[in-house]
């Protein structure tokens, strides 16, 4: 099962991610990071979804290939969340309070999928914009 503790985060994302939290919650909303880091074997069986398993795809990223995959150190460089609307998640991307969870994610220096184009546009996910290069 993925984590969803901050401290399976590198320092870098995880510090972006309680300055996220800091200020959707100072914008009245408040956010649940249900994913953090993510086996290979994980992000195997999600790669497979839509592709030799039922459903729709939910990724392009293979084993190794998701910011969410450890690195060297074990950690991850990105996280799924949501906006918590009622003490319940929101999952309804067209609801308004993704776009603050989203501006939020940006302006705490993450790169926010839910502006990626293409096919597979993620409002859930963040991560470090320089994951594959870490300084």
């Amino acid at each position: 099962m993925s984590s969803r503790s901050l401290d399976d985060l590198n320092q870098a994302t995880m510090q972006r991610a309680v300055i996220h939290m800091q200020l959707c919650a100072a914008k009245g909303v408040e956010l649940l990071i249900y994913c953090t880091l993510r086996s290979n074997a994980e992000q195997t069986a999600l790669y497979s979804i839509g592709r030799t398993k039922d459903g729709k795809i939910v990724t392009n990223a293979r084993a190794g290939e998701s910011a969410h995959n450890p690195d060297e150190f074990g950690k991850a460089s990105a996280y799924d969340c949501c906006p918590m609307i009622g003490g319940k998640p929101m999952w309804d991307s067209n609801h308004p309070s993704w776009k603050i969870v989203g501006s939020c994610g940006e302006e705490a220096g993450l790169l926010w999928a839910g502006r990626w184009t293409g096919k597979l546009k993620e409002s859930c996910h963040f991560q470090d914009p320089n994951w594959r290069n870490p300084t």
